[in-house]
């Protein structure tokens, strides 16, 4: 959450600095707004899925080590 609060912060400045505009600027700010919520939005999922796909790995590497314990340990009694 601490990587966000810039982010955030700037969408804010963003936001008042778009409601004080003069007409002609009212559609720059606006689309900047537009791409950097866009931008972090994008950002996020993709982090979202890299965390999900480590997860995955990590477990299926716990399951193979202890596959490989309890194999050893059969073989160990025999």
């Amino acid at each position: 959450m601490r990587r966000e609060w810039p982010f955030l912060a700037l969408a804010l400045v963003l936001l008042v600095v778009l409601l004080q505009a003069d007409a002609p600027e009212v559609w720059f700010w606006f689309i900047a707004l537009l791409v950097l919520l866009t931008w972090r939005t994008l950002n996020l999922r993709y982090r979202t899925r890299l965390r999900q796909m480590a997860e995955r790995r990590k477990k299926r590497v716990e399951a193979q080590k202890e596959e490989a314990r309890m194999h050893h340990q059969g073989r160990s009694a025999e």
